[in-house]
């Protein structure tokens, strides 16, 4: 046997180790010693600052039983961040073992976070399919299936973008064509080309007159949420979510077309998001009218940065704030137009 031979025999061998410690470590966990009442957590709190706090018999069963279940859940996590040190150096593994292990590891109630991100690191098809399985099932907590739904869409991410780089011929395309020349992202801000300023202006204006609404909308587009993605991940709507399938997949107005929409109702699905649509063609022109609201929005916000307060672009806000889109926008816009006037 050569030096590599012999290498990487050693590497499976180890590798094969830490799967054998990582199920047997998973077999003999504690039960779990969640749910306690209030009062049977304040007093594990103090006795944490407090070592000679006198308890009960009981109650020093309980906090052995915490302490032990704790110290096995350490445990796993040290073996399953060895393992995703092992793909990392692409190690030879079975990475079907290692997958289903990781699963079992996620419902067990420990170490979610490093199975789901052994999970990622697995990649296709292993991690990606047990991921697929986790974000849609309710015995897994909220928190986990969200950090499992932000794993699964990025391995799925090189998906997204081969299809964006389509061409959209025989496609049913949802913005118009004023709209669709526009070559900034809707999502992420607004910006026209070096033409003239009056040429920029008058772009501008087209857009937003042919984005405008022929009546008010039923709630504000596009809805608004104040959190942070990460510190704030159990408040997060589902509709935020949304955009870690549509800004890859339709990153400019000119990819907006029902079918591509169409296929983004399946895939959020897929990601085990609530899309709140029953049906695609649903999701379909609810997104249509979300993404025509974001370039609205990026419209009134660089007409605020040229410091635009031209009678139409007034007009267009009132117009706006009576329809119910890009509200905040054309509300600053007309607020700050009454100022320079005032002052």
């Amino acid at each position: 046997m050569t030096y590599d031979e012999e290498h990487a025999k050693a590497q499976e061998d180890r590798a094969a180790a830490l799967l054998g410690e990582l199920e047997a470590a998973i077999a003999a966990l504690p039960p779990r010693t969640s749910g306690w009442p209030d009062e049977l957590e304040d007093l594990w709190d103090r006795a944490q600052e407090e070592p000679g706090l006198p308890l009960t018999d009981e109650q020093r069963q309980h906090f052995a039983a915490r302490r032990e279940r704790w110290e096995a859940s350490n445990k796993v996590q040290e073996l399953l961040w060895s393992l995703r040190e092992a793909v990392r150096r692409c190690e030879p593994l079975d990475a079907a073992r290692a997958a289903a292990l990781a699963e079992l590891g996620v419902h067990a109630g420990l170490g979610g976070n490093d199975s789901i991100w052994l999970l990622r690191e697995l990649g296709l098809p292993h991690g990606e399919q047990t991921l697929a399985r986790l974000v849609k099932d309710e015995s897994v907590g909220e928190g986990h299936r969200q950090e499992a739904r932000e794993w699964l869409a990025k391995l799925r991410r090189p998906e997204y973008e081969a299809r964006a780089a389509r061409p959209t011929d025989g496609e049913e395309l949802l913005l118009p064509k004023v709209v669709r020349d526009l070559t900034s992202s809707w999502a992420g801000g607004w910006e026209i080309g070096n033409e003239p300023e009056s040429e920029r202006l008058a772009q501008a204006r087209a857009v937003l007159e042919a984005l405008v609404p022929d009546r008010r909308l039923a709630s504000q587009e596009p809805p608004e949420w104040e959190g942070e993605w990460v510190e704030d991940a159990e408040d997060r709507p589902a509709w935020a979510e949304v955009h870690m399938v549509l800004h890859p997949l339709m990153p400019d107005a000119r990819l907006v077309t029902r079918e591509r929409l169409n296929w983004a109702w399946h895939e959020c699905r897929r990601l085990g998001i609530d899309v709140q649509a029953t049906t695609p063609e649903v999701f379909a022109d609810r997104w249509a009218t979300r993404i025509a609201a974001h370039l609205a929005r990026g419209t009134f916000d660089w007409l605020l940065r040229k410091d635009c307060f031209d009678p139409w672009a007034l007009d267009l806000a009132m117009r706006y704030i009576d329809r119910n889109v890009a509200v905040p926008e054309a509300t600053l816009l007309l607020s700050e137009a009454a100022e320079r006037g005032g002052s």
